[in-house]
């Protein structure tokens, strides 16, 4: 009984929940006076004498004041919770954009030890182990791979960059004296834009949906690379080898690939608008979907390539080898010159497009 009444007290004591009991007890009072004095002819009250209408003036005033200061005071209450909790939710925001900052920037310290102990260890490879002068089967050339391989996945899309100069730089993955295999590295999303890797290494490694525009990559081995949905826009690509690799719906728009070797190459749904593709190898390439619009494609070697569905508006046919390429009619009509070319029936083309 003591803890309910502790309750009721403890509920009552907000400024809202006063004000309605009060409102309510006066009521009640008055009412019981009225009611008795009416029901017992209570002279000396005065109620006899009055009517309903003058009760009604004489409580319209004090029960307006107190329904106003009821409503003013619960109003200010829900201001100041909604305020408390306005303040309670920012304090908490903060606290975790506070939090969040810290996770990123210990990441970020992070990483930045991995890139500095992996440079560091390569570097006592390079100086005390001799790995420039090693041989394929020794095994620091085991060591220098396995780290890097380890490395990468642990870094951000700007460190993977860094990791890849320092590679090529130090003559590391130049072709034909590779000595750190990439085959299998994660260098996807890898931020890449204008990086020199003139006659890089990079066989079978993992470029998916890396930024290589404006990259030099003339000359670099990229053979059953993964470079689907990679950025190469404007990159220089030429006499680049691409065999086998997976370019599907990446953006090669306006890029250099001219005698670039993409035989086998996946191209499905790229976007090669304006590329210099002239005497490149697209034997056996699948370039269904691919936008080749207005590309040069003088000379190129585009024999039992899958064309299907490929933009050719305003591409420049001249001279290449369709035989055996999947391609309708309507889709070299569209084509800006097909002057010389072999056509898919292994016919030769005379003259312009019609």
């Amino acid at each position: 009984m003591v803890a309910g009444f502790r309750s009721w007290w403890e509920n009552i004591r907000k400024p809202r929940d006063a004000v309605l009991i009060t409102l309510l007890v006066v009521l009640i009072t008055l009412f019981v006076v009225i009611l008795l004095g009416y029901t017992f002819h209570w002279d000396w009250t005065g109620l006899s004498q009055k009517t309903l209408w003058d009760w009604l003036q004489l409580l319209i005033i004090p029960a307006v004041l107190a329904v106003g200061g009821y409503l003013f005071i619960y109003t200010a209450s829900r201001n100041e919770q909604r305020a408390t909790e306005q303040r309670t939710q920012s304090e908490r925001d903060a606290a975790e954009k506070r939090a969040q900052t810290e996770r990123d920037i210990a990441l970020d310290n992070q990483r930045e030890t991995a890139l500095q102990s992996y440079i560091d260890k390569l570097s006592e490879l390079l100086l005390h182990e001799k790995l420039r002068e090693s041989k394929p089967e020794d095994e620091v050339r085991k060591i220098g791979r396995v780290r890097t391989l380890t490395v990468l996945p642990r870094l951000d899309n700007e460190r993977k960059k860094s990791v890849l100069q320092f590679l090529h730089e130090s003559g590391l993955i130049d072709i034909g004296m590779s000595i750190i295999d990439l085959d299998g590295a994660d260098l996807s999303r890898a931020h890449l834009r204008v990086a020199n890797l003139y006659r890089a290494d990079l066989r079978g490694a993992d470029l998916s949906e890396a930024h290589l525009n404006w990259a030099k990559l003339g000359g670099a081995d990229l053979g059953g690379a993964n470079l689907r949905r990679a950025n190469l826009r404007r990159a220089n690509l030429s006499e680049t080898h691409l065999n086998r690799a997976d370019l599907s719906e990446g953006d090669l728009s306006k890029a250099n690939l001219s005698k670039a070797n993409l035989s086998g190459a996946i191209l499905g749904g790229a976007n090669l608008s304006e590329a210099d593709l002239s005497r490149a190898n697209l034997s056996g390439a699948i370039l269904s979907g691919a936008n080749l619009s207005e590309a040069d494609l003088g000379g190129a070697d585009l024999s039992e390539a899958d064309l299907g569905g490929a933009d050719l508006s305003g591409a420049d046919l001249g001279g290449a080898s369709l035989s055996g390429a999947i391609v309708t009619p309507e889709q070299l009509d569209r084509a800006i010159s097909l002057q010389d070319a072999i056509m898919p029936d292994w016919s030769k083309h005379q003259g312009q497009v019609s």
